[in-house]
C-alpha cells in the first residue's frame, strides 16, 4: 500500500496543497478513489487515507480512524553528527533514520568547515527534518527521528541525557585514535536493551580537547578498528551494526 507522510494527521476530510500534493498527485499519481496509508511522523500514528478529488497540484482525501503505526523504532537510539560538508548530513540523516535513530543531533565543531548562522542554521534543521521524513516513508516507519537544530559540541553533549523518569543512554563517543573497541561495551547494552547515544566528528574527526570533554560528561570513547572512515559512512556502519544484533527489535 502506498505511503505518504501527513503533519497533523487526523481523521475527516482534508485540502492538501504545496509539495505534499504534488507528491501525491504527480509523483504518486493517486486518482479519485485510490487509497493509501497516512502517517504523522511526529506522532507515529496512521490512518487509512482515500482519494477523493485531484487538481493540477491539489488533493482532497478523507482519512479514517487513526491507529498506533505498525512500525516504529524500538529503542531510544541517538546519533550526535559533526556538521559536515556539502550534503553528507543528508546523506547521515537518511541512513540514521533507515537504521531505527530516534534522534539525530548536528553539531559544529572546531574542524567543521561549514558555519552556519541562525537563519541557515534553521534552514538546514527543517531540511534534514524533510529528508528524514522521506526517509521514513521510503523504509516503512510510522515515525521520524526528531532532528535538532544544529548547536555547538559542547551543547550537543549536554543534550543527550535522559530525564529523569528514563534510564540515561550509554553514550559512545567514536574517535580513530581511541584504543578501547566499541564492540564489547555495545553488545552489554544490547543486552540491557538500554538506550544509546553515538557521537561522530566532522571530516578531519574530533579534536582531542573535544573528545576529552565527552569523556568528561560521561561519554565512552571507543574506535570502530584500524580503518579510518569517511563522516558519512559511519552512521550507516554503526547503527547497521546496532540493527543487526538487536535481532527483531
Amino acid at each position: 500500500m502506498t505511503r505518504a507522510p501527513i503533519p497533523d494527521l487526523a481523521p475527516g476530510e482534508r485540502r492538501l496543497e504545496g509539495g505534499l500534493a504534488h507528491y501525491l498527485v504527480r509523483v504518486l499519481r493517486l486518482r479519485a478513489g485510490d487509497g493509501f496509508v497516512g502517517f504523522d511522523p511526529a506522532t507515529a500514528s496512521e490512518a487509512d487515507g482515500v482519494t477523493l478529488e485531484t487538481g493540477h497540484d491539489t488533493i482532497t482525501v478523507r482519512f479514517g480512524r487513526l491507529r498506533p503505526g505498525a512500525t516504529r523504532a524500538a529503542r531510544e537510539l541517538t546519533w550526535l553528527q559533526g556538521l559536515a560538508k556539502g550534503d553528507k548530513c543528508d546523506a547521515v540523516v537518511r541512513d540514521a533514520t533507515e537504521l531505527g535513530a530516534t534522534r539525530v543531533l548536528v553539531a559544529v565543531t572546531r574542524r567543521s568547515v561549514v558555519k552556519l548562522d541562525p537563519a541557515r542554521a534553521s534552514e538546514r534543521q527543517a531540511r534534514w527534518a524533510r529528508v528524514a521524513s522521506e526517509a521514513s516513508r521510503q523504509c516503512g516507519r510510522s515515525d521520524a527521528p526528531r532532528v535538532d537544530a544544529p548547536c555547538r559540541w559542547s551543547e550537543a553533549l549536554a543534550r543527550v541525557a535522559g530525564p529523569a523518569e528514563v534510564a540515561e543512554p550509554v553514550r559512545f563517543c567514536l574517535w580513530e585514535q581511541a584504543t578501547d573497541p566499541l564492540a564489547p561495551a555495545l553488545f552489554e547494552a544490547l543486552a540491557r536493551h538500554a538506550p544509546m547515544a553515538f557521537a561522530c566528528g566532522p571530516e578531519g574527526g574530533l579534536e582531542a580537547s573535544e573528545v576529552d570533554e565527552a569523556r568528561s560528561a560521561g561519554w565512552l570513547v571507543v574506535s570502530l578498528g584500524p580503518f579510518v572512515l569517511r563522516t558519512e559512512t559511519v552512521a550507516a556502519a554503526v547503527l547497521g551494526a546496532v540493527r543487526v544484533w538487536s535481532g527483531l527489535e
